[in-house]
This record gives C-alpha cells, structure tokens and sequence, in this order.
C-alpha cells in the first residue's frame, strides 16, 4: 500500500472513531434505530481462500457503527451460522427506521435467482444449490421487517470456482448458473448496490479490501451525503481504483431523501470556525475532513492566528521584562540604602558586643575553673567505680568460665552419647538390613518353590489334558462303534424284515390256495377211476425269524438292548415285549404275530426311554463307562473316590522296660508289600 493510501487510512480511521460519538449522540438526538447485519466469509473449505471479505466486514462494521448502526457482525460463517445470524437480523429489524444488510464473499446465480455461499458449502451439482447456500430473497424478506429505508450491498460478484465446477459438471438442459449475480427485480422503498453490474465479476483488490469496500467505508466517514450521491462516488472510486475495469451498480427506489452520516459537514463546522481564534477547534476540523476544498483556508487561519499568538506572546514577554528592570533598579537603591544603615547600627552593636564579650570571657575563666575542679571530683569517683565494676566483671568472667567448662564437658557427654546412639543406630540398621537380605532370601526361595509347584502342577494338568483328550477319543471310538453296530443291526433288521415279508406272503398265498386244492381233491376221488393225490400240509411260519425281527424292532425303538436270538420266552424279550406294550397301552402277545411286528414298524423313534446303569452315564444317546480323574476309581454307586491309605497305628507312649509286661510270643509278621511313610506323627503304608 503507499504511504499517501496508509496516511489517508490512518486519517479515515481516526474520523471513524470520531464520528462514533458523534453518530450516538444524533442517533439519541433524533429517536431513529438503525439495524446493520455485516457478513464477511473468506475461509472457504471446499474453494480457494478470498484474502479481503474477512477485512471489508471488519471496516464496513466500524463504518456503519460510527453513524449510528446497531450492527450485528459475523465473518466465516457456516450455512447455520448464517442462517441464525439472519434470524437475528429480522427480529431486530421490525419496525427499525433503517435496515442495511451487507455481504462480501462468494455468490452466484442460479436460474436468475441470487444465492450466497456460507463457508462450508460446496455443491456438487445444481440440485444442491439450494439446499447448501442461502438465498437472497430470504435477506429480502428480513429487511421488509423495517419500517423504514431498506438497503442491499451486495460485494459478491467475484470469481467462483464452484461456479465453474458446477457450470462445467450441469447434470441437465436446464441447469443456468449465471456469470456474477443476477438483477433483482426492484421494491419500494430499497437500496440495492452491487460491486459491480449485473452478469459480471468484481475484483478483490490486492490491498486490505476490495476497491468497492475500500470506497464505501471511504464515503460512509464524509458527513451530509444523500444515499444517491454516496453511492455514485463510490461508483466513481471504484472506477478510478480499477482502471475503468469495474464499475458498481446502483438501484434506488425511495421516495426521501436518506443520509449516512448525519453529522455537519465542512462548509457547516468552517462556517462556525471561520472568524474563530481557538487553534485545538480548527486544528480538530483538519482531522474531521481532511480532504475537504476548505482545509486549505483551515489551514492558513491557523497559521494566522498562530502568528498573532506569538506576536502577543512576544509583546507580554518585553512588558513583562521592562516590568522586572524597573523593579530590579528600585530594589538595588533600597538595598544600598538600607546596606549604610546596617554598617552604621552593626558599629553600634560591635562596641557593644566586646564590651560584653570582656565580661563573658572573665565568667567563663572563672565558670571553666570551677567546672575542672568539678570534673576532676567526677572523674576520680568514676575511676573508683570503673575499679569496683572491673572487679565485679572479673569475678563474672570466671563463673562465666566455669560455667562454660561445665557446658563443655555437658557437650562432650552429649558428644558422646549422640555416637553411642549413632552406632547403636548403625547395628540396628545392619540388623534390620541383614534381616531383610534373609526376608528376600526367603521369598526368593519360597517364590521358587511356588514357581516349581506351579510347573508340577501345570505338568499335571497338561497330562490331565492328554488323559482327556484320550478318554474322549475312546469314547468317541466307542459311539462310533457304537453307530456301527447300530447300522449293521438296522442292516440285519431291514433284511430280516424282507425275509419276514415274504415268508408272510408266502404263507399267506398257500392258505389262499388250500381250499382250492382240496375242492379240486375230492373232484378228482369222486370221478371214477379216479385215484385223488394227498393234500399237502399248510406252510408252517417261522416263529423264531420273526421273534428275530420283533427283537430288531424292539432295539430301534430303545426298548431291548441284547442279540436278536429268536427266543420269544427268554427274560430279555418278554421285558422288552412288555414294557413297549405299557407304553403303547397294547395287550401283551402271547406269542410273536405279524401284527404286533406291523405295530412296531409303524413306531418312528425311540418309545422306551433310556436306563443307564450307576456306573454308566448317557452320551449322544448311549449309556457309556464313566470316568474318574487320575488317582480316584469310581465305586459301586458311581461315584469317583479317592483309594484310602491303610493306617499302622503306632505307641502313643513309651513304658518304661521294667513297669511293660512281657509280651507275648508272637508269631513272626509277614513282610509287608509296598511303601511306608510318616505324615503327622502316624505311619501309613501303601
């Protein structure tokens, strides 16, 4: 930036600040509220940074507040953020004399309608325009909330690459996305400025701001602008700032006249100070309008009363000096005046005072002899007391020095002891260090013996786990056989069955034809000559096949256990008989029929439940052999108990040999089998 820009800046920021009290006090003069809501978003996440529109919202708040705004300020908002910093904006805008709203950052248009893009936006097509960015006909709506002037600035026409992005990925024919912003359509009583014409794209500026918010809060600091007439210049700086590259726009529909900056202007404040004396005023009015046409006369009316002020200062200081000369020759003729008469009075004065010395001289002679002769009475009762209190002190200085003797031989007892105590103290710590080297030999031993136990027993149970998993591979073996020999049953039953079957068959077609071979007998006796053949005997069933297969049907349904062996008397197949005829509440057969073993075949799954024995246990439907963990066996309840040691019961006291009888002869004990061992005080062998 130039030194001339910063200078001029410096100078706005001071006016600024100036006019801030100014504006309060108009604002509470005239009863007008006036509203602003400023927008500034640079920090775009899903775009390139904007360098300017954080600043332009900045200096534009500070412009808007020093004449008279309530300003609501937010910068880098999300689409929330903007949404409920508008919310804001129309609730205290209702019935405000005056609604400003004014935006920097990221715009575009879609379809002819205008939307701002809070920061977080970003929009991957057209069909997430409107539900990511905020319109501006929803600002429209919050200002018509104000009962007064409504206005619009708009610093949003800058390049977009989402725009772009969006433009170059349209997803349908009718997609628009328009170049800068699109013209809204005019309402009463609304300013509406745009940082440049309609369809075209605003520059940021390479300084703090952009060249339409350096104008504008340039304008806002001179007072008695009509809305119209700031707007143009602004116009008119921005043209200027650009090169004739970017030119703002304008739209105004009002019916009065509405001003900024209400404060007087340069002519008014030169009006009042024109024949005025008073340098800190017209000094004040070259910093309120430094550019005015009229600083120039400020200035030279400053020098001038500047120069007569000095001229007058001049004027006093030689009054002033002729003043003090003429006192100063006054007061050296009095003092010559009044010098001889002191001369004069002080030779008076100095006769009297030898006179008087004379005699002063004699009484102090004879004042001096006395008070020597005094003194020397002193000093000779001072000397003896000086002699009593040397002999006193002598007399303390050895007490003193016995009693310091005794605290000497106190201290060295005290000496002493204190390395008695030390060295008792010393023993006591190498004991209790000896003892805790014993403690933690102690427990290392001790730490070693559990850490060995726990090896035993981690040995243990790995070869529990072996066992185990044996045991279980044994029991798998023996459902396996088990399954085996179930399958090779069921093969053997299915055959008997067919053989069963057909023997049925067959007998039942011999009994069918038995009466015709009978009729057809005693057809061929009664014809004449006629020699009739013997009949021949009906089919006998065979009753031990199908006790065989009624034992095969009892063992699907769980209720015989033992070989088919065709005995339908046996124990084993009268229990199985008659347990599956309670259970299907049938008559117990006398003998075996096909229609008890038609009523078995018709069963689908077991019917008699399954009886283990105490030393059994039930797995996947068979009784197996239960199993005890090493060192126990299982007794005859089925229980797992430990093998109980045989006791040697011992002499629990020694008769003297004289007082026991003698013992008996007995016959010599049989060598004893296995190992002996002692375990509190008692003798047990294995």
């Amino acid at each position: 930036m130039p030194t001339s820009r910063r200078i001029s800046f410096r100078f706005l920021l001071v006016a600024l600040s100036f006019l801030c009290g100014v504006a309060g006090a108009i604002a509470a003069e005239t009863g007008e509220r006036r509203v602003a809501l400023v927008i500034g978003n640079s920090a775009y996440r899903a775009a390139p940074a904007l360098p300017n529109p954080g600043n332009d919202a900045q200096d534009v708040a500070a412009a808007l507040r020093a004449v008279g705004f309530e300003v609501i300020e937010g910068r880098d908002l999300d689409r929330r953020g903007m949404g409920e910093a508008l919310g804001r904006f129309a609730r205290a805008a209702v019935d405000a004399d005056a609604a400003l709203f004014y935006y920097a950052g990221h715009g575009l248009q879609f379809r002819g309608e205008n939307f701002l893009l809070p920061v977080d936006s970003a929009p991957n097509d057209e069909f997430g325009i409107p539900y990511e960015t905020t319109r501006v006909a929803d600002v429209i709506d919050a200002l018509q909330n104000a009962k007064g002037v409504r206005l619009l600035i708009l610093d949003a026409c800058r390049n977009n690459p989402l725009a772009d992005r969006i433009a170059s990925a349209g997803r349908s024919r009718d997609s628009s996305i328009g170049r800068g912003l699109a013209r809204i359509a005019q309402t009463r009583g609304m300013v509406i400025a745009y940082a440049t014409q309609a369809n075209d794209v605003a520059a940021d500026g390479r300084g703090r701001n952009s060249p339409f918010s350096a104008a504008l809060v340039e304008q806002l600091a001179e007072p008695g602008l009509e809305v119209g007439q700031l707007f143009r210049r602004v116009a008119a700086g921005v043209n200027q700032r650009t090169g004739g590259r970017q030119t703002p726009e304008l739209s105004i529909s009002l019916l009065g006249d509405f001003y900024f900056n209400r404060s007087e202007t340069d002519q008014q404040a030169w009006a009042k100070l024109r024949d005025s004396e008073d340098g800190p005023k017209l000094r004040d009015f070259l910093t309120r309008f430094p550019k005015s046409y009229l600083a120039d006369a400020a200035k030279a009316r400053i020098e001038a009363v500047e120069r007569t002020q000095r001229e007058e200062a001049l004027r006093r200081q030689l009054a002033t000096y002729e003043e003090e000369r003429r006192k100063a020759a006054a007061a050296a003729e009095s003092a010559r005046q009044a010098e001889a008469a002191r001369l004069a009075a002080a030779k008076v004065e100095q006769d009297k005072l030898a006179a008087a010395q004379a005699e002063q001289r004699r009484k102090a002679e004879d004042d001096a002899a006395r008070q020597q002769a005094e003194q020397r009475r002193k000093l000779d009762e001072r000397l003896a007391q000086l002699e009593a209190d040397n002999r006193k002190a002598q007399a303390e200085l050895a007490t003193r020095a016995d009693d310091q003797a005794r605290r000497a031989r106190d201290d060295k007892e005290r000496e002493r002891q204190a390395l008695e105590r030390e060295r008792l103290s010393t023993a006591q710590a190498e004991k209790l260090k000896a003892a805790e080297t014993d403690a933690n030999r102690q427990k290392q031993d001790e730490d070693r013996r559990i850490a060995e136990r726990l090896a035993k027993l981690e040995e243990e149970n790995k070869r529990a786990a072996a066992e185990l998993a044996a045991r279980l591979k044994a029991e798998q073996e023996i459902r396996e056989a088990g399954e085996r020999e179930r399958a090779k049953l069921m093969a053997e039953l299915e055959a008997e069955r067919r053989r069963a079957t057909e023997e049925l068959q067959r007998v039942q077609s011999a009994a069918a034809s038995a009466p015709a071979r009978i009729d057809e007998a005693t057809r061929l006796a009664a014809l004449p000559g006629g020699t009739p053949e013997p009949a021949k005997p009906p089919a006998v069933i065979d009753l031990a096949g199908l006790t065989r297969t009624i034992n095969l049907e009892l063992g699907r349904v769980g209720c015989y256990s033992g070989k088919p062996n065709g005995e339908w008397s046996s124990k084993a197949t009268s229990r199985a008989v008659r347990e599956f005829a309670r259970l299907a509440n049938l008559d117990v057969p006398g003998a075996p029929t096909t229609d008890f073993l038609d009523v078995l075949k018709r069963q689908s799954g077991r019917i008699c439940p399954l009886t283990c024995s105490a030393r059994q246990t039930e797995r996947n439907g068979v009784c197996v052999a239960k199993s005890c963990p090493r060192g126990e066996r299982l007794d005859a309840d089925g229980d797992c108990v430990a093998p109980k040691p045989k006791r040697v019961a011992q002499e629990r006291s020694v008769r003297p040999a004289a007082a026991r009888p003698p013992a008996p002869a007995r016959a010599p004990a049989p060598a004893a089998r296995g190992r002996c061992f002692n375990f509190n005080g008692q003798s047990f062998c294995e």
